[in-house]
């Protein structure tokens, strides 16, 4: 029985995972959203602790953009994403540069 929970646990946590990347992103608010925890997941991932993130966004015709930064050891550290409105959230882009 124990076995099965655990197969139950990790099939639900795929059909979580495969649901928020094909949700459409429609609008900058939604992309800062998703570049807020995209990024803090990543940057925690690397051992990092992210804290005090802003951001603005707006779009360029078809495209969504956002532009934040996350304060880490001092610094302050950039990120920018992309996508084009109503595109899955799996097709969006992410990078992250260090300000120094």
């Amino acid at each position: 029985m124990k076995g099965s929970v655990s197969l139950l646990f990790v099939l639900m946590a795929s059909s979580a995972m495969a649901h928020r990347e094909d949700t459409p992103i429609n609008s900058g608010s939604e992309l800062r959203d998703w570049c807020k925890a995209e990024s803090e997941a990543t940057l925690i991932g690397k051992g990092l602790t992210p804290f005090n993130w802003s951001a603005s966004y707006w779009d360029q015709g078809n495209v969504l953009m956002a532009k934040g930064k996350w304060r880490i050891n001092g610094s302050d550290v950039t990120v920018e994403c992309r996508i084009a409105r109503g595109a899955e959230a799996r097709f969006a882009m992410m990078s992250i540069q260090d300000s120094q």
